[in-house]
């Protein structure tokens, strides 16, 4: 007769084996979380009249009869990026009833650099005369900075005949 031999099975840990897993799943799920959160967060941009300098404001103007304020048919302006560089910049006037496809635009400016803007307006703006000298509006936008309203105030011009 055959004799029976008992075979020791090994005693398989399956307690420290999920212990582990469970640990190590927890660690990759807190891990992607973190990093996912971190990408939600957005930059905090400037102000697009902060991250631009203006200067050099120049019209083509008619004069009214007051004295007191000038009618602008065109603006010349220069706008540097002084924040930094800046992106697909866009400059909206505000008045005059430009048409978007005039807006001025520049696909880059370079810190520092400077670019001459030039709007014509089809219909004539009128700017009252203040301290610092004769307001136009616009907005001004760039990928790397908020949307802003700009006060360019004209100090030199030339009357249209």
């Amino acid at each position: 007769m055959a004799k029976k031999v008992k075979v020791r099975r090994k005693e398989r840990k399956w307690g420290k084996i999920i212990g582990i897993l469970l640990v190590t799943i927890m660690i990759v799920i807190i891990t992607l979380s973190v990093l996912y959160q971190s990408k939600l967060q957005p930059i905090q941009k400037e102000p697009a009249d902060e991250y631009f300098s203006f200067s050099e404001a120049q019209a083509l103007v008619a004069a009214t009869n007051d004295n007191k304020s000038i009618i602008v048919n065109e603006v010349y302006f220069n706008i540097t990026a002084v924040g930094g560089n800046a992106n697909f910049v866009l400059v909206s006037p505000t008045q005059g009833y430009v048409s978007k496809d005039n807006y001025p635009q520049f696909e880059e400016i370079i810190q520092n650099q400077s670019k001459q803007v030039d709007v014509t307006y089809p219909h004539e703006v009128l700017s009252p005369r203040t301290d610092k000298g004769y307001p136009v509006y616009f907005y001004i936008e760039c990928d790397e900075a908020v949307r802003a309203r700009v006060t360019v105030y004209i100090t030199e011009f030339q009357y249209s005949l």
